[in-house]
Formats: structure tokens, sequence, C-alpha cells
């Protein structure tokens, strides 16, 4: 049993390295999704917005 402890730290660090990286890329893509959201509306403003006059 004291021989299989040995191998758990390992393993946690490779768990802990894979959520992080889960984590980071879940962020990432979330975020790349918003900005997108976030021109789609900005674009669509400037379509629907009234022209103004110039004088």
């Amino acid at each position: 049993m004291i021989f299989l402890a040995g191998e758990w730290v390992p393993a946690w660090l490779a768990m802990s390295i894979t959520f992080a990286v889960a984590l980071l890329g879940v962020a990432g893509l979330g975020w790349w999704v918003l900005r997108g959201d976030a021109r789609n509306r900005a674009s669509e403003d400037i379509d629907t917005a009234e022209p103004t006059e110039h004088h």
C-alpha cells in the first residue's frame, strides 16, 4: 500500500494540469463568442441607426 501512495502525486498533478487547461479553453472560447456577439450587435446598430444630416 505504501508503494501505491507514491503514484497519487503524479496522478493528481496530471489531473490538475488537465483541468486547468480545460478551464482556460472554456474561458477563452466563452470570451471569443461574447466578443463576436458584441461585434455583431454593434454592426446591427450601425445598419438600423438613422442617418445623420450633414450641414
